[in-house]
């Protein structure tokens, strides 16, 4: 019986190594500035798709757009509709699988063109948000339109601007690259612990079975 007490904490613990970690509690602030796209939208249709594993299966989320409070440079492609994706394999992805609306934070996957949400990122439901949330959405987007507005303006002024804007792209590579290396180093840390007690695990079931057939010679 306490072994498999022993057995069952250990499962427990590689879940929570397994889960997604983030760099804080996020923030509406936080939330809007690191994702490529925000919006207010429905999401009226959830499908399934094969993940490669039999029992896992991926998720498409079509959402119909009601608001957009932060777009980048894709404004002109998501207008009415967009379309979610989430896998279990991913401890950070978002799965919609409840129609409803929400308030979505988004990566754009640009092979694809679908959105990608994340748990680092605030989760809700609208009619979770407070009347306080929702002007603090509507303040955020009115600085980073103006931003974008200035922005335009200057690099259509001067050679120099050209060479910012250069610079502010090298400089999200630079930082998607370091988000990437940070996941990876993040996945190999989980499968090392994983390897550890998986090892640990095969050596403590080696044990139990040889005092077991010892007391069965006694």
């Amino acid at each position: 019986m306490k072994f498999k007490v022993f057995l069952l904490f250990l499962l427990l613990f590689s879940l929570k190594v397994l889960a997604c970690k983030c760099n804080g509690e996020p923030t509406l602030k936080s939330s809007f500035e690191n994702a490529d796209f925000v919006l207010i939208g429905e999401v009226y249709d959830i499908s399934e798709v094969s993940s490669g594993f039999k029992t896992v299966q991926n998720i498409l989320s079509k959402v119909k757009i009601n608001k957009v409070y932060k777009s980048n440079d894709y404004g002109e492609f998501y207008q009415q509709t967009a379309t979610l994706f989430g896998s279990p394999l991913h401890s950070c992805n978002v799965l919609f699988t409840q129609k409803g609306k929400y308030l979505i934070f988004a990566y754009e996957e640009k092979d694809t063109g679908l959105l990608l949400s994340d748990h680092c990122f605030v989760q809700k439901r609208l009619d979770e948000l407070s009347s306080a949330e929702l002007q603090e959405m509507e303040s955020l987007s009115s600085q980073y339109k103006k931003l974008s507005e200035n922005s335009d303006t200057s690099n259509h002024a001067e050679l120099t601007d050209l060479i910012v804007d250069g610079s502010n792209q090298s400089d999200r590579k630079v930082n998607e690259q370091k988000k990437e290396i940070s996941s990876l180093n993040q996945q190999n840390n989980k499968y090392k612990v994983i390897i550890y007690i998986a090892t640990f695990v095969i050596i403590m079931l080696l044990i139990a079975l040889i005092l077991l057939r010892r007391r069965t010679r006694h």
